[in-house]
């Protein structure tokens, strides 16, 4: 057992410092998504746009044989993201930010990614024949590249309900078309 806590150890402090504020920026990031809060439009980006640049870190390296598996993981991942935000979790108020309704998914999904590509880094410089395998290297990017979709769909539907005409303006459209011109 002290072996395994010994490598845990050699890991962790070989990791470099820049990665641990990254992870920790990241984190506080996605634990302030779970209160509601008004933000303005580019606060809401940060979080999606930093995950995205991470995922085309992962993705760069890829190469073309692995570029269907990211194509289907981005197109998964952006579906289930427009999904998963539900109606009336964003409004866009008068003023032009967004009330943002309080989740935990967004706190969860960043340490499954943080998690992942620990994890698959650690396994490239530890092993680096499985990191060499095909089926790893593709899998690996196929769930990285879904769960950053998922923020990509997810940020979609808000930005949706953000350029959307807001229901009154909508109406008065509606009532003025209605209303007979006498």
């Amino acid at each position: 057992m002290t072996d395994l806590f010994r490598t845990i150890a050699i890991i962790v402090v070989h990791t470099p410092v820049w990665v641990w504020g990254l992870y920790a920026l990241l984190l506080f990031l996605g634990f302030q998504r779970t209160h509601d809060s008004i933000v303005p439009i580019a606060r809401m980006l940060i979080l999606p746009l930093v995950v995205s640049l991470l995922a085309i870190s992962s993705v760069a390296g890829a190469g073309l044989s692995a570029l269907p598996a990211i194509g289907v993981a981005l197109l998964i991942g952006s579906i289930a993201g427009w999904q998963i935000e539900r109606d009336g979790s964003v409004r866009r108020l008068a003023d032009g930010r967004l009330w943002l309704r309080g989740e935990w998914w967004s706190l969860a999904q960043v340490a499954l990614m943080l998690v992942l590509r620990y994890v698959a880094n650690v396994v490239a410089i530890m092993n680096p024949v499985l990191s060499a395998n095909f089926t790893w290297h593709v899998a690996t990017l196929f769930i990285s590249s879904a769960l950053s979709a998922v923020f990509l769909g997810r940020t979609a539907a808000r930005l949706r309900v953000y350029f959307s005409p807001a229901p009154h303006i909508r109406r008065a459209r509606v009532d003025s078309r209605a209303t007979p011109s006498s």
